[in-house]
């Protein structure tokens, strides 16, 4: 079931939660999705973001585990897994909660954006920049990861929407999905 979004406006972006059996009706380039996963992974990464984001103002934040970027009007996405970038269908996420981030992008930026998660398929996952950030994480947040330019799915988006002149709090290599919502506003 495809929904029309009841949007839930924050500064520069609106919201809409997808529970299963739910998609968007009209997916945007440039707009993101943050994926609260179900399996295994997604509870580690999760129990990370908790170490980041343990006041109680925070905690809502660390809901998600994943995160990706619309580049077609069609449904398609790039997100980083395991073994890299990747192009999948929106529609991946029927089975699972995904709240659809909808970004105040002009159509340039949106295209900027969704341009350049596009020239990143088939790169590498940045496995060593993810060892680094939960190294920093269990030694209290205190290191800044530097940025080689490996693709995690919190730093690919950042730098695609970098491109669309959006500024971050922290680098690319620091971010996680949990620090995207809160940049959004996105509560769970």
């Amino acid at each position: 079931m495809s929904i029309v979004p009841t949007l839930t406006p924050i500064g520069t972006s609106a919201y809409v939660r997808c529970g299963r059996g739910e998609s968007i009706c009209d997916p945007r380039p440039g707009d993101i999705i943050l994926v609260r996963g179900i399996g295994w992974l997604g509870r580690f990464i999760r129990s990370f973001e908790r170490m980041r984001f343990r006041s109680d103002e925070d905690r809502p934040f660390a809901h998600w585990s994943h995160a990706a970027i619309i580049v077609s009007r069609s449904g398609l996405l790039v997100e980083v897994l395991h073994h890299g970038v990747v192009l999948s269908k929106l529609d991946k996420y029927r089975d699972q909660e995904f709240h659809y981030v909808f970004l105040d992008l002009s159509d340039a930026d949106r295209k900027g954006a969704a341009g350049y998660a596009c020239a990143c398929l088939r790169q590498k996952y940045g496995v060593w920049s993810f060892l680094l950030l939960a190294l920093s994480l269990l030694a209290g947040d205190r290191l800044r990861i530097p940025d080689g330019g490996q693709q995690g799915c919190a730093a690919l988006i950042v730098r695609a929407l970098q491109r669309a002149g959006m500024t971050f709090a922290r680098g690319p290599a620091d971010m996680m999905p949990a620090d995207l919502a809160k940049r959004f506003g996105i509560f769970p």
